[in-house]
């Protein structure tokens, strides 16, 4: 996968129960670790500590700068607020 998307999971009454945020990976990259963030967040890293996917486990606490700081740790390009548009609009 080579673009940034994000994955949401709904709850019955609408609002997001978990978001999963895919970034560019090699097909077939797998998860070898996984860090958790507060507030909400753990990190699927690879065998060679590349930052792969973000899964959002409270997704109303997470923040965009949240995100984007994980991101700048990794050396990874920043995201915008419209990347996160469908769970914003929940």
């Amino acid at each position: 996968m080579k673009q940034i998307h994000l994955r949401v999971t709904y709850r019955d009454d609408g609002s997001p129960f978990a978001a999963y945020l895919h970034l560019p990976s090699e097909p077939n990259e797998k998860r070898d670790k996984c860090r958790r963030v507060e507030p909400g967040m753990i990190l699927d890293i690879n065998k060679e500590g590349k930052l792969i996917g973000i899964e959002l486990t409270a997704p109303r606490l997470v923040t965009l700068d949240d995100i984007n700081k994980v991101l700048q740790e990794y050396g990874m390009a920043t995201i915008k607020e419209a990347t996160l548009k469908p769970l914003l609009a929940a």
